[in-house]
């Protein structure tokens, strides 16, 4: 194995470890959607895979991109970066994806009521959002390290899609489909409806959305402080001269 020595190096790797993990998430999600009850999670899985379809492409341009890229400070002078992806996942395999999509497969074929299963696909597929804002995090900090701007744009874009899939999927979960998965319990227990949507409304009202870091430090200028006005002790008496 390749001696990784240089951040070049080290944001090809992750290169390459973000293309498998499309490429094993646009192979996961069907199923995903497939066994989804609710008609928002299912929409919203859908638009998630082609919105990863498309980041899968993106990562293809950001490898031309780097492909052209001139260094003078290595040995390979001219495409360094080139044949960075080949076939279907890339030359190399994500295991941590592959951790997290076992992980969901496995609650596929967990017995669950409904409304329980689609609490647990919002759940894998968080799971799996925050490995990738993580990850493409990380490889847009590469790129701004090693001044390669148009790269790091486009990863940045897709980072962006990343944190609003997961505000998407937080919003489905704490607006009423964890409150069904509770609710349905009950349901079966005692036979009777239970009020998800009067309580849903409530939910909706009280949820408050998970802290995260800025996507963009904000430096706030301040003007300079004014020097505090000399207090004047006053005009000097005149001397009052007497007429004589």
């Amino acid at each position: 194995m390749k001696t990784i020595d240089t951040l070049h190096e080290l944001l090809k790797h992750e290169l390459k470890d973000l293309y498998s993990a499309e490429a094993q998430i646009i192979e996961a999600l069907p199923a995903m959607i497939e066994k989804a009850a609710d008609k928002r999670l299912k929409s919203a899985l859908k638009q998630h895979l082609d919105i990863t379809t498309k980041q899968k492409a993106r990562l293809d341009r950001v490898q031309e991109m780097l492909s052209d890229e001139k260094n003078t400070q290595q040995e390979e002078k001219k495409g360094f970066f080139a044949n960075l992806f080949k076939g279907k996942e890339g030359e190399e395999h994500c295991k941590a994806m592959e951790g997290l999509i076992e992980e969901g497969k496995t609650l596929l074929g967990e017995d669950m009521t409904p409304e329980v299963m689609d609490a647990g696909i919002i759940a894998a597929c968080q799971k799996i959002e925050h490995y990738e804002i993580s990850s493409y995090g990380t490889a847009r900090a590469y790129a701004l390290q090693l001044k390669l701007q148009k790269v790091a744009g486009l990863l940045n874009e897709t980072l962006n899609e990343e944190y609003d899939a997961d505000d998407s999927l937080t919003k489905l979960a704490v607006g009423d489909v964890n409150l069904r998965a509770e609710t349905a319990a009950g349901k079966k227990a005692t036979g009777k409806k239970p009020a998800v949507a009067a309580a849903g409304k409530r939910a909706k009202a009280t949820a408050k959305p998970a802290a995260r870091p800025p996507r963009k430090a904000m430096i706030k200028k301040t003007a300079p402080k004014k020097a505090a006005p000399v207090k004047s002790k006053g005009s000097p008496k005149k001397a009052i001269t007497k007429k004589k």
